[in-house]
């Protein structure tokens, strides 16, 4: 009797060792996403020489990760209203693995520092220029014959001979090929420069027209950089995503400047910033209220676009929090609100 106890309390162990294995490991098709933190960028975001600020302007970040089985049901059963589950098809493109998903994000970062720098450079009176230095390939549909030729994180400089500065460009001359065509792509890769020749095939069925259009089978995005003077450096760390660039661009022009808006105050926000100056939406606005709200912000600048500032202000009010939330659809509506209040 005492031999088949042991034998079923340790048939027991292995079974709990396995469930907590299952419920931490197993990843599902869903992202948890919750409440970040708004962080001072005083150390984040410096221009050489820039004025110092007596106030500290705040990115604000949301956490989301894949779920595993424990997280999901987290989640689902927790009542925070501010912790939710986002399907996987809404955070991944098709096919994109963990590596590619994280270049993209690094890139939406990059791609907002030098828009940020871009705007608050120009509006400070100050010379910026732009250098367009390729076509960034951010993934590779799997299926393509491309594939096993390119690379997410590869740098097209060049196609039929001639030189690729944009995708605009690369777009117009892979258009004038039909399936089957080759194309002989330049590619850099790290610091190495080689040619490469990929063929024209139709796309899957579940990316754009349903199998119905072709081509090189890239997710691709413009690789900008932006020549300012004085310097401006980042030092954002893992954060990724765009909806950093109009609190950089606020940062980065009141460092160029004597006006000191920032004024003692804890000023956060969010919104992606086109070269413009146009405020964009982002995702996770009501997260990130409550994010700035708990961090201790005074001011949460939030985009008019989709109605993201009216959502900020619902927010606000069922939180009650005392945080202002002031609606923005460009850079100057920023500027405009700071150099009004105190």
């Amino acid at each position: 009797m005492e031999r088949r106890r042991k034998k079923f309390s340790w048939r027991a162990i292995i079974a709990a060792v396995l469930v907590v294995l299952a419920l931490n490991f197993i990843r599902l098709p869903y992202f948890v996403q919750r409440p970040g933190e708004a962080k001072t960028m005083n150390n984040m975001v410096q221009v050489s020489g820039g004025y110092p600020l007596t106030g500290d302007y705040r990115l604000v970040y949301i956490y989301i990760g894949q779920a595993n089985i424990f997280q999901y049901l987290w989640a689902q059963f927790d009542g925070n209203k501010y912790t939710t589950l986002i399907k996987e098809n809404q955070i991944k493109m098709p096919n994109e693995d963990d590596a590619a998903y994280t270049l993209r994000q690094k890139n939406y970062m990059t791609e907002a520092q030098q828009s940020a720098a871009y705007v608050a450079y120009k509006a400070a009176g100050k010379e910026a220029k732009l250098i367009r230095e390729g076509v960034l390939i951010l993934d590779v549909m799997p299926s393509m014959p491309s594939a096993k030729v390119l690379k997410s994180g590869d740098v097209i400089v060049g196609a039929e001979g001639r030189g690729v500065s944009s995708t605009e460009q690369l777009n117009a001359l892979v258009e004038e090929k039909r399936i089957g065509q080759p194309v002989n792509l330049k590619i850099r890769r790290g610091s190495r420069t080689k040619d490469v020749t990929v063929r024209i095939a139709r796309f899957p069925k579940n990316i754009r027209g349903g199998g119905k259009e072709s081509g090189i089978g890239i997710f691709q995005s413009d690789q900008v950089k932006v020549d300012v003077r004085p310097s401006v450096h980042f030092n954002i760390g893992n954060i990724g995503g765009p909806s950093a660039g109009l609190m950089m661009t606020l940062q980065i022009y009141d460092q160029l400047t004597r006006q000191d808006l920032a004024k003692k105050r804890d000023i956060a926000g969010t919104g992606t910033i086109e070269m413009n100056g146009h405020v964009g939406p982002i995702g996770g606005i009501s997260e990130k209220v409550v994010g700035a709200s708990r961090s201790g912000a005074d001011v949460f600048f939030a985009p008019t676009a989709q109605h993201e500032a009216e959502e900020a202000q619902r927010t606000a009010e069922d939180i009650g929090t005392g945080m202002k939330i002031v609606p923005v659809s460009t850079f100057q509506d920023a500027l405009d609100y700071l150099k009004e209040t105190d």
